[in-house]
Parts: C-alpha cells; sequence; structure tokens
C-alpha cells in the first residue's frame, strides 16, 4: 500500500511517515499532487498541513481553490482513502481565520467523490508551549480558562498512521490528550515543570488563535482516541533530548 503523506516534512508529517515506514509501507512525502506521477499507485493520502495565514477573503478563496485542485487530482487518480488533519472546535470557532480555513478543508472534503477520514485534533503540547515562549518576558502570563486536551505531537502522528491503515470512516474522529484541564492551568503547571517562575493567569477574554473559547470548544464532545503522554512526560522526554 502506498502512502503519500502532505506536510510530511514538517515535524507532525515527518513522524508519521517515519512511523509507516517502521511498519514496512512505501511512503512519499510532499510530492505534488497536481502531478499525475505523483499519484501513480497511491492508495492513501494523507494531509497534516496547517493551512497558511488567511488575513484576507482573496487569500482564503486561494486556499479553497487549492483544496479543491487537490480533492480533483484524488478522485481522478481514485485514491482509496484521503485523511485530513483539522481541529476540536473547528465548528464553533468561526470567529477565527484558522479555523475557517479548517472547515472550508472539512467541507470540500466532505462534499469531495473519495472515502475520507478526519482527524480532530485537540491542541498540540507543541503548539500551547510556544506560546509561552513567544509571548512577553513579563513575570506574569495571561491565558484562556477554558477547559482544554492537549496531546503530544508524537502520540497524534501514531493515531493518523492508525487511522491510515483503518477503513475510510466517510466522517470525523475526534483524538486528544489523556487530561483534560483549564489552558491557564496546564501553562502553569507547563512552566513549573521547565522551571520557569511565572505566574500564569485565567482571562476568559483573552483568545487563543484569534477566538474567544468556552469550556466545549478544545475537548472532545463524544467518543474519541486519545493519547498516552502526559505533560511531565513529554517535557521530560523534550528536555532529554
Amino acid at each position: 500500500m502506498k502512502i503519500l503523506v502532505m506536510g510530511g516534512c514538517k515535524p507532525l508529517g515527518a513522524k508519521v511517515v517515519s512511523n509507516l515506514r517502521q511498519l514496512g509501507y512505501p511512503v512519499v512525502a510532499d510530492a505534488d499532487p497536481r502531478q499525475q506521477a505523483a499519484l501513480h499507485g497511491v492508495e492513501v493520502l494523507i494531509d497534516v498541513r496547517e493551512p497558511p495565514v488567511i488575513d484576507t477573503a482573496d487569500a482564503l478563496e486561494d486556499w479553497a481553490r487549492a483544496c479543491r485542485q487537490l480533492n480533483a487530482a484524488i478522485a481522478a487518480a481514485a485514491v482509496a482513502h484521503h485523511i485530513a488533519l483539522s481541529a476540536l472546535g473547528v465548528q464553533r470557532l468561526q470567529g477565527s481565520s484558522y479555523y475557517q480555513a479548517i472547515a472550508l478543508r472539512e467541507e470540500l472534503i466532505q462534499a469531495g467523490r473519495r472515502p475520507y477520514t478526519v482527524l480532530r485534533a485537540a491542541p498540540l503540547y507543541e503548539s500551547l508551549a510556544q506560546l509561552a515562549h513567544n509571548g512577553t518576558a513579563a513575570a506574569e502570563l495571561v491565558m484562556p480558562v477554558a477547559q482544554v486536551q492537549p496531546m503530544a505531537a508524537e502520540d497524534l502522528a501514531m493515531l493518523v498512521a492508525d487511522a491510515a491503515l483503518a477503513r475510510p470512516l466517510t466522517g470525523y474522529m475526534e483524538v486528544a490528550g489523556p487530561h483534560k484541564m483549564p489552558m491557564a492551568d496546564w501553562m502553569q503547571q507547563y512552566l513549573r515543570l521547565q522551571g520557569d517562575p511565572r505566574t500564569v493567569l485565567g482571562d476568559a477574554n483573552v483568545p487563543y488563535r484569534g477566538a474567544l473559547l468556552d469550556d466545549a470548544c478544545l475537548v472532545p464532545m463524544g467518543p474519541a482516541r486519545l493519547g498516552w503522554t502526559t505533560l511531565a512526560a513529554w517535557v521530560g522526554k523534550s528536555r532529554a533530548a
């Protein structure tokens, strides 16, 4: 079974590629699906790319055009399974251009002509940790108070690989981490594990990716596949690397 991973040269995609290759599957990373030869013999296409910055109506239309072109190429090549990464809260957070782009990709895949699986994933430890390092150097860090159930990229990569080896859902699957807590509490725990003395303040009016959160946005709302790596284990492994 030949597999093409879009976004395979980025950290998450590279983990997916590595997992599938270790299982003995031939995997191609980031071949251009607009080239007919790129999809020759491909049975599964996995798209774990992040959408680009969507800051204008033209940028959103460019993204939509690219998604339609990919879907058309998949249909023409009769790819048996289209897997795409989405996000928890995608339907509730449409005030965010990021989530608008994610939702648009979902809608176009669902309207397409090939079997598919959409994985709506919780925020990654890696992306939340980046918020701490991209922010101010002040002694206090302000974060949303809404519940979140984040997961390690390594766990998500394993679940994506599992989806590639399973039958298409022709629907979506929710995936998240092992523990749920307020985002501000998660950040405080992360900083303490890192030996960072800053204090985290919770504020319901602080946006995440341009949208205000409630407790139902970034946690699974039904049955979900859960990762197993705790925050403490992830920090320990990251510091040892």
